[in-house]
């Protein structure tokens, strides 16, 4: 039961710092808003985790809530693209506070580096890099973003195996 409400605050401190979000609305958030961004940071910090293995779980978790969240996009009316642009920044920002979360600063510096190698970006794939992958692929329209979402959950399956961590809603 600690794992579900762990994972259920999750959900609800992504959705709260995605509402919050630039296209949320006026600059200035109002005071409940802003109590509510203060609180989910809050519990954010508290769940703050410490070895590789918690960090690889958040992570998971963190991205884990990008389908349920592109369904109520969807449902609100937004476009493929502007669907993808959110959740590659979920994932986006998820890998780089992971690690920052990491206290090997080697370790840290070798999955940049292979980063840097892979996608010519020591932080990983950019947004315009993704979608030039998916034109090259032969997709056009919103199969480009479609296929952006769809992967912005996959996580490696060599890494959570090294790390003895499923990701939710998959087998173990």
């Amino acid at each position: 039961m600690p794992q579900l409400l762990r994972r259920i605050l999750l959900v609800l401190v992504v959705f709260l710092l995605i509402s919050a979000g630039p296209s949320a609305g006026p600059a200035e958030p109002a005071p409940a808003a802003a109590q509510a961004q203060a609180q989910a940071q809050a519990t954010t910090e508290a769940l703050q985790p410490k070895s590789n293995t918690e960090i690889r779980r958040w992570y998971n978790d963190q991205v884990g809530v990008i389908p349920a969240l592109n369904q109520t996009w969807r449902a609100q009316g937004l476009s493929a693209e502007a669907r993808a642009r959110r959740a590659y920044e979920i994932r986006h920002t998820a890998r780089n506070r992971a690690r920052r979360f990491m206290a090997d600063t080697q370790e840290v510096a070798a999955l940049r580096k292979l980063d840097q190698a892979k996608y010519g970006n020591p932080d990983g794939p950019t947004f315009e890099y993704l979608v030039e992958q998916n034109r090259k692929r032969g997709l056009a329209g919103d199969a480009v973003y479609d296929t952006i979402i769809g992967s912005a959950n996959r996580t490696d399956p060599g890494y959570n195996a090294k790390f003895n961590v499923t990701p939710a809603g998959k087998p173990p």
